[in-house]
């Protein structure tokens, strides 16, 4: 059976990213609360362009990233390098 916490928002955005020689290049994921996953990659090397995805989650595997998250330990650093790539973590 499912606790209250297991089946509260979820919602996780990562972005990494810098400005160099191809330009601005990053790599961006979100997980909304709806279940829907987007990612995007831009990269200008050898004249790429940008990939974005979305697809939607089970509530089974948005259950299992959320437990990956809560035992990662990552969220009870108190660090702004290491939180300087999340744009918003809510768990």
């Amino acid at each position: 059976m499912a606790t209250e916490e297991e089946n509260g928002e979820f919602y996780l955005r990562y972005y990494v990213g810098h400005k160099g020689k191809f330009g601005h290049e990053f790599l961006e994921f979100e997980f909304r609360p709806d279940g829907k996953l987007r990612y995007a990659n831009n990269s200008n090397y050898k004249n790429d362009t940008i990939i974005r995805k979305e697809v939607y989650l089970t509530p089974a595997v948005l259950r299992e990233c959320r437990r990956i998250i809560s035992d990662s330990e990552n969220r009870k650093r108190n660090c702004e390098r290491l939180l300087s790539g999340f744009g918003f973590l809510r768990v």
